[in-house]
């Protein structure tokens, strides 16, 4: 067990660090990866390990291996972005505003319409659940707790569910980690909006109440405070 922890810990780390070469541009579309035994004397792992990390890349959409060439970059238009993985790698190579501004982007265009369909489709059980979520914020500033930014994640997560689309339900998997880091600027005390909390709840009223324009409405308005947080933190999403 622990010869193959380590075994999974090295190809991690190799692919980890291929990763961030590509998207960083070390590696460019349309060219190949070094050879496989320059990579090997570089890792000094064993060419099973390495041959899974190129797996794992190429499953992300980075890499294809093509006849005669060897093991090539994908365009970006391949590459799955939307992947866990791709999301922490991302995070650690490009500017934080640039991280911010496409998850706010993603959000103003999805939970929106996810609170809409909720108001529609949310299930008896899953109502309780997203009520359960709120109720687990708790008074915000001027200390907001970790039980209370995961109740925020919660929250958010459960709406996107509640909408009865799946691929909703995917993007709420997907960005979990970079939701919950936004969650975290924003509900400091320094930055966070006086009517934040108050807003979630008129969100989850309104899909109580099944008024899917109410809770379109009152998420745009959740949102644009958000926004505000975020410049108040020095951040400027567009």
């Amino acid at each position: 067990m622990e010869i193959q922890r380590k075994r999974l810990n090295l190809r991690d780390t190799v692919v980890e660090a291929l990763a961030v070469r590509i998207i960083t541009g070390t590696y460019v579309p349309g060219t190949a990866l070094p050879h496989e035994t320059n990579l090997l004397e570089e890792f000094a792992v064993s060419r099973t390990c390495l041959r899974e990390a190129l797996q794992l890349l190429s499953g992300k959409g980075l890499i294809v291996s093509r006849p005669r060439i060897g093991t090539v970059v994908r365009d970006q238009i391949d590459w799955n972005f939307l992947d866990a993985d791709m999301l922490r790698w991302r995070r650690q190579v490009i500017p934080p505003q640039t991280y911010l501004n496409e998850l706010f982007a993603m959000r103003r265009l999805v939970e929106p319409e996810a609170a809409a369909l909720a108001a529609e489709r949310a299930t008896k059980d899953q109502m309780i659940q997203i009520r359960s979520a709120y109720e687990a914020m708790g008074a915000r500033s001027p200390h907001y707790s970790d039980d209370a930014i995961e109740g925020d994640v919660k929250f958010h997560r459960l709406i996107l569910t509640a909408s009865g689309n799946a691929l909703f339900s995917g993007v709420g998997a997907c960005i979990e980690e970079s939701l919950r880091a936004s969650i975290r600027l924003t509900s400091q005390p320094t930055v966070e909006a006086p009517d934040s909390r108050s807003l979630h709840g008129a969100v989850i009223d309104a899909i109580e109440e099944r008024d899917s324009e109410a809770a379109r409405h009152r998420s745009h308005q959740l949102l644009d405070v958000t926004l505000q947080s975020l410049k108040d933190a020095g951040y400027a999403p567009s």
